[in-house]
């Protein structure tokens, strides 16, 4: 039988994973035929995007909007065998990905500032916790907002929106078997199933189940993975669907590198990056992480007809971290470090978000609008341990190894709720098209904050409470032909302030909301139906909060302040050639801190350029064949806050290649690939320090050696 495939959905569904009209009973997949074979990712991989989901806005073409827009395909997802959300995000330029105590746990941010725990990362629009374990399996897309965004999404950090979007039902049958090796020994078993049920196929689901596990790239090393999902659509009428998705997912993985930590007390530089799969260097057997993430998410979406669409929808969320990872901190520059078991950051997150939100067209004085209404918002709990379970093992040395006897971790004492965060935004937006060519887009939103911290016996700590507080975004575009689009944009916007770090006299305790601005200019062109093009110029700033070395306490004392570029394109060179990826430059500054040594410096962990690019080549004579390569490439980065020390720059390469063919009235695909097929030794995140709010001192992580990648694909 021919098999639908998710990949193709895009000529019948948004490129974000939202149909495009609720009277479209389910997503209808399209029938890619390749000599005689019908199948699906295998072929030409399709890497443009044409339309984005902007909150409230609703669904908005990419070309005609005044902001800087990505989209990481579900071709690419799963043609590079994505396993997580962070191997999906560094195909983007502008992205980075911020390793905060162990693999998975950590923050994504775009032009060089620092993001949230939860105002940055969304599930299908809804707030979400980004700070824990999140599978791509279940995945349709990622869709990032580089930049400001606090006008449409409500008070959020200048790092841009994260908004991972969940597979649809399908309305033809669909079962996908996936097997798949990751060097040294990680066997993994994928299920993807989606139809519908009943004669009208008003009801229809798609189930994802995942399990996977074996040694990683260290010897001695152990992960294990599980995800089972389920996204159900049940039409009450052609024009109104109710969706409903849930899902569990857990990774443990051990005896990888840990963190390292550097210019503390000891005013240490970061060392030389050496090679990761070394056994006992950096790393201990029996530590890790071990994350479970519970998720449920309801939304009615209804089709009022002549452009007129209405959604309401909400999500909870419980994240569970078990943060037992291991840190190592130098101790001096000739390679001695300390090692410690376990981590004190917050080891349970709850989240529950709303959105509710009316779009459409109406003309008026002979003008169109493009009119938009809405709120979206959430509750936000972070529970602590009452004792620390943080446990010193002993020393060692990068030439001198020591893999220790540890300890059981020590009795926590129970957990207490230590701070709740609420959030609530109300948008009014409207886009005026002045004629063919010129129209100004208006986005305006006032936002009401709360939020308090909690001793271990309940009683609060500090609270701070501030309503009304404003957040708008002025674009001017201009469209002098059909292919180009020009725009210039300003914005503003509130976020809540950060909380004090670990340590500090006023730690989890939120500081006072800040105000951040942005100055954007782009054009968008679109060389072809399939691939688009955009450059983007930017300006940005953000207050900078550090802790005072005398009194201990963690304020407000400057601005971070970044300028940039970037340079992108998405979708089809040619009919044999598909590309994602572009180059982005930020310069990155810490000015206004008081203090000469860090003032006018650059901020750590960014890099002045950044480039990562993908290309699939599936040649038309050789049918169902196809080659891949991606480069990922950063210049040096600042590595301490005083700027003497640095991550060099590096370069990797990951290439690979695939082949589908038919078994009879099955659809077989062989993926093989190779990441950093150099084996190069770098530093995948270099995290700021004391300067930007982080506890202590400065953190970095090692970037995966050479792996290797292999897949087999059925589709039934």
């Amino acid at each position: 039988m021919g098999v639908a495939l998710g990949a193709q959905a895009a000529q019948t569904q948004d490129a974000v994973g939202e149909t495009q009209s609720s009277k479209i009973p389910v997503t209808t997949l399209q029938t890619v035929r390749v000599n005689g074979v019908t199948g699906g990712y295998a072929t030409a991989a399709r890497y443009d995007s044409k339309n984005a989901t902007l909150g409230p806005l609703g669904s908005r073409a990419i070309k005609d909007t005044p902001l800087s827009v990505t989209i990481v395909p579900e071709d690419l997802i799963v043609n590079q065998q994505a396993k997580t959300v962070n191997d999906v995000l560094r195909n983007l330029p502008s992205v980075q990905i911020r390793d905060q105590q162990g693999l998975e746990v950590s923050r994504p941010q775009s032009r060089g500032f620092q993001g949230t725990v939860v105002q940055n990362t969304r599930l299908d629009g809804l707030n979400v916790i980004g700070t824990t374990a999140i599978p791509a399996e279940n995945l349709s897309g990622i869709q990032v907002l580089n930049g400001m965004a606090g006008s449409l999404y409500g008070p959020e950090t200048p790092a841009g929106v994260f908004n991972y979007l969940l597979k649809r039902p399908t309305r033809e049958p669909l079962l996908r078997l996936i097997e798949s090796f990751d060097s040294h020994s990680i066997f993994t078993t994928q299920v993807d199933a989606g139809g519908t049920l009943g004669g009208n196929h008003a009801f229809g689901y798609r189930i994802n189940l995942v399990h996977g596990q074996g040694e990683s790239y260290v010897d001695g090393s152990d992960s294990k993975r599980s995800l089972i999902s389920g996204a159900f659509d049940y039409h009450l009428s052609p024009d109104t669907v109710l969706e409903l998705d849930v899902s569990h997912y857990s990774t443990r993985i051990y005896g990888l590198p840990g963190s390292i930590v550097y210019d503390s007390g000891a005013s240490t530089i970061l060392p030389k990056a050496i090679d990761p799969t070394r056994k006992g260097v950096l790393g201990q057997p029996g530590a890790g992480t071990d994350l479970m993430t519970n998720t449920g998410l309801l939304k009615l979406k209804h089709d009022f007809g002549n452009g007129w669409n209405f959604e309401i929808g909400g999500l909870y969320q419980n994240a569970i971290r078990n943060l037992f990872g291991i840190t190592n901190t130098f101790i001096d520059n000739d390679g001695n470090y300390k090692v410690t078991k376990n981590f004190t950051a917050i080891p349970h997150y709850t989240i529950a978000s709303n959105l509710a939100q009316l779009n459409g067209h109406f003309d008026t004085f002979g003008l169109s609008n493009d009119f938009s209404v809405g709120t979206n918002g959430f509750n936000n709990a972070q529970y602590t341990y009452r004792n620390s379970i943080a446990t010193p093992l002993g020393s060692a040395s990068l030439a001198h190894p020591v893999i220790f006897q540890a300890p059981p971790t020590p009795f926590n004492g129970g957990q207490y709720r230590v701070g709740k965060l609420v959030e609530q935004s109300l948008i009014v937006g409207d886009t005026l098209h002045l004629d063919g060519r010129w129209a100004v887009q208006g986005v305006l939103n006032t936002s009401w904050l709360k939020s308090r911290s909690f001793t271990a016996i309940g009683a609060t700590k500090s609270g701070d409470s501030h309503n009304g507080v404003l957040s708008p975004t002025v674009s001017l575009i201009y469209a002098p032909t059909p292919a180009l689009t020009a725009y210039a944009t300003w914005s503003k916007s509130v976020e809540q302030g950060e909380a004090g770090p670990a340590g500090t006299a006023n730690a989890n305790e939120f500081l006072a909301p800040y105000h951040d601005k942005q100055y954007e200019i782009g054009a968008k062109y679109a060389v072809s139906d399939g691939l688009l093009v955009t450059l983007d110029a930017f300006r940005m700033t953000r207050p900078l909060a550090i802790t005072n070395a005398v009194t201990n306490v963690f304020g407000v004392v400057g601005t971070q302040r970044n300028t940039g570029a970037e340079l992108f394109a998405q979708g089809a060179l040619s009919s044999q050639v598909s590309v994602l990826g572009g180059i982005t430059y930020v310069d990155a500054k810490l000015v206004g801190t008081g203090v000469a040594a860090t003032n006018d410096k650059l901020v750590v962990g960014v890099p002045r350029v950044k480039t990562d690019i993908s290309i699939d080549y599936h040649p038309d004579f050789a049918r169902g064949f196809a080659l891949t390569g991606t480069l990922h490439g950063e210049s040096r980065r600042a590595a301490t806050h005083t700027n003497n020390s640095f991550a060099p720059s590096y370069a990797t390469l990951d290439i690979g290649g695939r082949y589908s063919t038919s078994l009879g009235s099955h659809f077989l695909t062989l993926r093989l690939q190779v990441i950093n097929a150099t084996d190069k030794y770098y530093y995948s995140s270099v995290a700021d320090g004391n300067i930007v709010g982080s506890p202590g001192a400065n953190t970095a992580y090692f970037g995966a050696p050479r792996t290797y990648l292999a897949s087999v694909e059925l589709d039934m």
